[in-house]
């Protein structure tokens, strides 16, 4: 299922709070986010899962998210529309 522009800007808001980024930071839908431009380690992600369950109101259980969800900021967006229903 692909994300519907209001989640991706919802995900791109959570990780410009996550990593401290300033509003105006171009976050592309296909940009890396491990081995890209802000290269996120484990401690990065660990922050955005959280904000995630927080933002979108869901529970992300240790094994329902593997490294694909993380490969861009797209597919994080999709990850997190097939979780169901948000706030």
């Amino acid at each position: 299922m692909s994300a519907t522009a209001e989640t991706l800007l919802r995900v791109k808001s959570v990780l410009r709070n996550s990593l401290k980024l300033d509003e105006s930071a171009l976050l592309a839908d296909e940009m890396p986010l491990v081995g890209g431009e802000y290269d996120l380690d484990s401690l990065d992600i660990l922050l955005v899962i959280t904000n995630i369950e927080k933002e979108f109101g869901v529970r992300i259980s240790e094994g329902t998210m593997d490294r694909k969800a993380f490969a861009t900021t797209r597919t994080l967006a999709d990850f997190v529309q097939q979780l169901g229903p948000t706030k």
